[in-house]
């Protein structure tokens, strides 16, 4: 494959003015979806982009992982927006095109076990489709971790059948005989599917923005099912298994006893995991990522009061079991000073 050396934003295309464009972000728990759409923010120019956050749980991870950008141009939705379809989708993609200030594009970031279609048949069985142009449907495939283990999940493999394009991402963790073999199951899923390669989702923003790859004709039956009997799309989280939930605490880890959980006692249930960590031993923020077998800390300065902040998805987890073993990682009490038992009154 012909490696491209331009800038991410070089020969930006001239968006059209009316219909605004909607690029969908999809892929399955881990491939590097925020990583994507923080290259396309960081890489944007001009652009006004509006973001859509769709993930689970309470806590709003990735809005606290994207880059800095105006706030008025993230717009999220908890729970699973093809799950819950899709009010919360529609209105606040109303809420965008009714600001004053026009934008010029739209990305929505799916969740890790999101089923595209019926996020795709949101913009196109909808009256969105009189307001809005789907442009494409990119999904993320993890080079390194994705395996026959994720086709056991419906959504894994929708998200490839559905997609007009497949980012190969991290191909500098994935031997060459691994990345053949993908892309000969992603050719063979999703056939004259277009593949990029990419490390730490970095891809020239003329290959992914305005690119025109959804077809609209290609989903009338699926469209006439959608307006008919929009129950028939079942919820593939309970098909799959998978479950999710969250952990936030104002007390901080104790590091050898959070290393301990993450190397003795986390599930090997859990497909995804990340947060935003505090250590009793450090001042700094801690961005957590996990998936699979692989972990990731790094180190920043906090821009709010310090606390943990988590969210595990898994297959059928225990999340009791793991709420208790994160509260025995929390570092002990510590009274202020003017409290100490020093100063007590006895």
């Amino acid at each position: 494959m012909t490696r491209l050396n331009f800038n991410l934003s070089d020969a930006m295309p001239s968006l059209p003015k009316s219909g605004m464009p909607v690029t969908i972000i999809t892929g399955f728990l881990g491939s590097g979806k925020t990583t994507l759409l923080n290259q396309i923010l960081q890489n944007k120019d001009d652009l006004k982009i509006a973001v859509l956050v769709n993930e689970f749980g309470d806590i709003n991870i990735d809005e606290k992982l994207l880059i800095s950008v105006d706030s008025d141009m993230i717009e999220l939705d908890n729970g699973c927006i093809c799950c819950t379809i899709n009010d919360g989708l529609i209105n606040a993609v109303y809420r965008i095109l009714a600001r004053e200030e026009k934008v010029d594009y739209l990305v929505v970031e799916t969740t890790g076990l999101a089923d595209p279609l019926r996020i795709i048949l949101t913009f196109l069985g909808t009256e969105l489709k009189f307001l809005t142009r789907l442009d494409s449907i990119i999904t993320v495939v993890d080079a390194e971790a994705f395996d026959a283990e994720h086709f056991d999940s419906d959504a894994a493999l929708s998200q490839i059948r559905y997609g007009d394009m497949v980012i190969l991402n991290k191909i500098d963790l994935a031997p060459k005989d691994k990345i053949s073999e993908l892309k000969a199951f992603i050719e063979e899923t999703k056939p004259g599917v277009r593949i990029l390669e990419s490390e730490y989702g970095q891809v020239p923003l003329p290959l992914i923005l305005d690119i025109g790859l959804t077809q609209s004709d290609n989903y009338q039956t699926e469209i006439s099912e959608f307006r008919r009997n929009k129950s028939a799309f079942t919820n593939h989280l309970e098909t799959d298994g998978f479950n999710f939930f969250s952990f936030d605490s104002d007390r901080p880890f104790e590091l050898e006893k959070f290393e301990h959980f993450l190397s003795e006692q986390m599930p090997n249930s859990v497909f995804r995991a990340k947060g935003i960590l505090w250590f009793q031993e450090s001042p700094s923020r801690h961005i957590f990522q996990l998936s699979g077998p692989r972990y990731d800390l790094q180190a920043d300065d906090w821009t709010s009061q310090p606390k943990n902040e988590l969210v595990f998805i898994g297959r059928n987890l225990d999340e009791s079991l793991i709420k208790q073993q994160l509260n025995d990682c929390l570092a002990g009490l510590i009274l202020p000073n003017k409290f100490s038992l020093l100063n007590l009154p006895w």
